[in-house]
């Protein structure tokens, strides 16, 4: 049996600072339903960063898979439903055999759909949270639509498991536009939808000491990753024009 916990939201700006984690929360009949597939086309972020919204935010995990001895690189993709415009993506480690789980934070309240796609395959490679994961993947269960989950400030809802790839290929939607990784050489500015600045650390991580904080605007450019940690895609870059000055900062708060 899944048990719900609840603590005060908390809000992105601080957890870029220190981290709270979220209460955990599995979906409940309220939580879920089947929805059509449609495909998605949209960027993360507006075209400027006039703005921060300071919300508070929650955060999804579950189980993944893949139908062979090891699990690529995998793009997990959560789509808020009634706007796709808003979406979170976390990737699995490099190196193999790879994780059997995730955790994607800093998920903005909604519903979603959540996604995985093998890195560097475009949309051919996908798999879901659908209706077959919740009938329990079993020759019988012939229902593959997705299935919708709600994210609520403060809370992490766990049990979703992105591990139906037995669908027809072009079933599940392709890939949001602009969710492919940075690469190195990147030219990136600092664009945080939540705050003013973010932090630069010394390494992938929450727990690593923030080396300096730069504001909404500051151009870099990327030297390394994506690499996980904490429910993060991390990024490591350079100040423009300053090699040395070097740290790995969350990847939502970058824009090409």
């Amino acid at each position: 049996m899944r048990v719900l916990k609840r603590m005060a939201p908390s809000v992105v700006a601080v957890v870029l600072c220190c981290t709270t984690p979220p209460a955990q929360v599995s979906p409940s009949p309220s939580q879920t339903g089947p929805v059509p597939t449609a495909a998605i086309s949209a960027s993360p972020a507006s075209s400027s960063c006039q703005f921060a919204r300071p919300i508070s935010l929650g955060a999804i995990s579950g189980h993944i898979s893949y139908p062979s001895d090891f699990i690529p690189v995998l793009a997990l993709i959560a789509v808020r439903v009634d706007d796709p415009a808003i979406y979170r993506v976390v990737h699995t480690q490099r190196a193999p055999p790879g994780p059997t789980s995730y955790t994607m934070t800093a998920v903005e309240p909604g519903v979603y759909v959540i996604v995985a796609y093998v890195e560097g395959q475009g949309s051919g490679l996908a798999a879901a949270y659908s209706a077959a994961v919740s009938c329990g993947l079993t020759s019988s269960c012939a229902d593959h639509s997705l299935v919708r989950v709600t994210v609520r400030a403060g809370e992490t809802l766990t049990g979703i498991d992105v591990t139906d790839w037995n669908s027809v290929a072009g079933a599940f939607p392709p890939r949001p536009a602009g969710s492919d990784p940075l690469r190195s050489g990147d030219g990136v500015r600092v664009c945080n939808p939540y705050a003013d600045s973010v932090n630069v650390r010394a390494s992938a991580g929450l727990g690593f000491p923030v080396r300096r904080t730069l504001d909404n605007g500051t151009a870099l450019a990327v030297r390394d990753g994506p690499l996980p940690a904490d429910g993060f895609d991390w990024y490591e870059v350079n100040l423009a024009g300053d090699p040395l000055a070097s740290g790995w900062v969350i990847g939502y708060a970058l824009k090409k």
